[in-house]
């Protein structure tokens, strides 16, 4: 039926603009209560002593939970996979280790009784400094994790010796603030117990099946004995593929109070209690020949972490991975232990931030060397994986570079920075490429032919707003030979066939893969029954004869066809079942580096007078394997772009050096692209069918948008004014400095 590749519009659209969609939050049980948490003032402590008494007697108020009275907690180990966001347990013990720490729980027969009850709590505290993320004394205090996702060092060749014997040096510090997800939908929970123990968590969450893995670990329950329900997600973006501390409060509340029990975070509680993305400090060293072929880079990033936490942000990654240097390539990780929660990812996590750093100093060496900027990342182009010695699985960067500036007519831009004017305003071009990793999990699904001809899907995976449900249906219809409308979708309960998070654009490559081959079961089954069941209307034939068409089944260049349906009635089955598991070999051991790629360019406009900019347009050409859904695909893309422009010119999380607590809570504080920030956006897809990254030949696109989006913009804004800022956002105030 080629429903694969077709433009469709989300199966859940309708449900979404009209309200009929239940997130978290809108979830209604009778007699539930609600909770509302107290959190600590400051950053760096211990609780002397803690009154609740006042709070106790407020109205509408059920009971206070303090590190006095809050059931015991397991503790869990952490890395940065494990599904809990921080070991450090809320209301355990009398330490304060970060401002926006737990320090009290308040349950309530309304949110606004045990928020307003919530005032009431009396803390005294012993106060102890700080310790503060300094850009100044980052190198000084820094040290070596001891718990890791990847080495935190890597070295091939020497380097140092390249760069040193090189004709061309670029040596360059480029900073990026902290940043928060501040989605749309706030974290919730909803908590309810069953008379016989069972635990059923409706959470806001991309993970339902980690989730309920932590809650297991660490509330002593039976994983048997836990559900944990998301349908649909109001943004996620990384910050909610963890399980953090309401989360488990909220089941530790219910079972207190013996009633179902609501905790929904406030927007300001979320800056402090569910992560956020970690500032970095990355220094980075290229060296060229006289052609502009590298010849060595040395990338090295800081980030501040949490103090029980050892979280990396693994900036320099994308050093590892990008560009050929025939000399060597060396990367450090190094962290910081600070005074607050322990950070997360945010989409893109690792290569946004390492692609700003790396393809900025790109396009200041292509100003060196007196190479165009698409014309130096052609000449350092590889089919082989720098890091790993093994040829790319596919690779169209070259596509993406060539195509992509074809679309943006960027053989029509002055090379020279502030040569390009509209008037009073100064035009700048920019372009940058990116590497993005591809994730490969195992997952599981179910596909169940009805009676009735229509198909179900079914999996623990995750819709966070992307398409999902959409896309599931395409690649299950197409299978089976059915209309995507005769395919319904289930999606986001731990009890429905495991599946992995929603994170790392791994959804379609991989719970995709699992659909397509539980619905290869099932139509397989079909064929068998056609074949050998009773009043076989295909006895006979060859089992590779038959193909899936109209709803049915039929013979290959002859007139014999039959429906589901039909064949279903003949045999007296009211449905057919077939489950299918897809486990993939980790990337890291296969024959071949799978990686997405992509060049994107940016055209700005800068009034000279008051340092403001302005995005004119945008080009992204992107290798992300097969489309599945050009039309969500595209909507990915856009999404992406716009997170790229937040990141390039809004977004930054302000921190009180003095008091540790990070100061723009909400979102008039904190700065996010809206859509007078954004232009007509340009999208296209060079990739073809990746055979190795998955069998529907798709690959990561969705964060892969959202890399290198800023060193583009910063580009851009070089060639305009001509002065480089290496330090996000690109504010006012740092374009009318006259440093450049």
């Amino acid at each position: 039926m080629n429903a694969i590749g077709k433009p469709l519009s989300r199966i859940d659209g309708r449900l979404k603009v009209t309200g009929g969609a239940r997130y978290t939050a809108d979830i209604a049980l009778a007699g539930a209560a609600h909770a509302a948490i107290a959190h600590s003032t400051i950053a760096s402590g211990r609780i002397v002593s803690i009154d609740t008494s006042a709070a106790e007697r407020a109205p509408g108020v059920l009971v206070v939970l303090t590190h006095h009275n809050m059931p015991r907690m397991n503790p869990v180990p952490w890395s940065h996979l494990h599904p809990q966001g921080q070991t450090y347990l809320p209301l355990q013990d009398d330490k304060i280790h970060y401002a926006g720490q737990p320090i009290a729980l308040v349950v309530a027969t309304t949110r606004d009784q045990a928020a307003h009850a919530g005032t009431f709590v009396r803390v005294q505290y012993e106060l102890h400094s700080p310790t503060v993320f300094d850009l100044r004394t980052v190198d000084k205090d820094a040290i070596v994790p001891a718990q890791r996702m990847w080495p935190l060092s890597s070295s091939v060749g020497d380097a140092d010796k390249a760069i040193a014997d090189a004709t061309f040096k670029i040596d360059r510090t480029y900073t990026m603030p902290d940043r928060h997800h501040n989605q749309m939908e706030p974290h919730a929970t909803l908590a309810v117990w069953d008379d016989d123990g069972t635990l059923t968590l409706y959470d806001s969450t991309q993970m339902v099946v980690g989730t309920k893995k932590v809650a297991s670990l660490v509330l002593g329950v039976p994983a048997e004995k836990i559900n944990v329900v998301c349908e649909f997600l109001g943004g996620g973006f990384g910050g909610k593929a963890w399980s953090w501390p309401h989360t488990l409060l909220a089941a530790l509340a219910a079972k207190v109070v013996n009633r179902p029990v609501h905790l929904q975070l406030t927007r300001a509680q979320m800056y402090a209690m569910v992560g956020h993305q970690a500032a970095t400090v990355q220094v980075i060293t290229l060296g060229t020949d006289r052609e502009g072929k590298l010849t060595g880079i040395r990338h090295d990033s800081v980030n501040p972490t949490s103090l029980f936490d050892d979280y990396v942000e693994y900036a320099a990654m994308a050093s590892r991975h990008l560009w050929r240097a025939s000399g060597g390539i060396s990367t450090t990780h190094r962290v910081v232990h600070v005074n607050r929660n322990s950070p997360v990812v945010l989409r893109a996590p690792m290569e946004a931030q390492g692609h700003f750093a790396l393809e900025s100093a790109m396009d200041e060496l292509a100003y060196a060397t007196g190479v165009d900027p698409v014309e130096l990342r052609l000449r350092n182009d590889t089919d082989t994986d720098p890091y790993s010695g093994r040829p790319f699985s596919t690779r169209a960067l070259n596509k993406c570079l060539t195509e992509g500036a074809a679309r943006f007519g960027w053989d029509k831009r002055s090379p020279e920075p502030r040569s390009m004017r509209d008037g009073r305003y100064l035009i700048g071009q920019g372009m940058a490429a990116a590497i993005f990793t591809h994730w490969r999990w195992p997952g599981k699904a179910r596909v169940t032919l009805n009676g009735d001809g229509s198909a179900l899907v079914e999996a623990a995976a995750h819709d966070i707003g992307t398409g999902t449900y959409t896309v599931m249906a395409q690649v299950a219809a197409d299978t089976l030979g059915l209309t995507p409308d005769r395919v319904t979708v289930r999606l986001g309960d731990t009890r429905l066939p495991e599946s992995h998070p929603a994170i790392g654009s791994a959804t379609m490559a991989n719970a995709g893969a699992s659909v397509l081959l539980a619905a290869a079961a099932a139509r397989d089954k079909a064929v068998a029954l056609a074949l050998h069941g009773h009043d076989a209307p295909l006895a006979g034939a060859d089992a590779n004869e038959v193909i899936t068409a109209d709803g049915g089944l039929m013979l290959a260049n002859e007139n014999v066809n039959i429906g589901y349906a039909e064949l279903l009635a003949r045999n007296r089955l009211s449905s057919l079942v077939a489950d299918a598991a897809y486990d993939p070999v980790e990337e890291v051991n296969g024959p071949r580096a799978i990686f997405s790629f992509s060049a994107v360019f940016a055209d700005v406009r800068v009034d000279p007078e008051l340092g403001l900019v302005r995005l004119n347009r945008f080009v992204g050409a992107y290798d992300a394997g097969r489309i599945v859904n050009p039309k969500t695909a595209r909507s990915q893309a856009i999404g992406g772009i716009i997170w790229g422009v937040g990141q390039a010119l809004f977004e930054q999380t302000e921190t009180d050096p003095v008091l540790g607590r990070f100061l723009n809570r909400n979102y008039s504080g904190y700065l996010v692209a809206t859509n007078a920030d954004i232009p007509e956006l340009d999208i296209v897809f060079v990739g073809g069918f990746d055979v190795e990254a998955s069998p529907l030949g798709t690959k990561g696109l969705g964060e892969l948008t959202a890399v290198s989006v800023a060193p583009a913009i910063a580009n851009a804004v070089f060639h305009a004014t001509g002065k480089r800022v290496r330090d996000l956002p690109i504010t006012i105030e740092k374009l009318l400095q006259s440093a450049t």
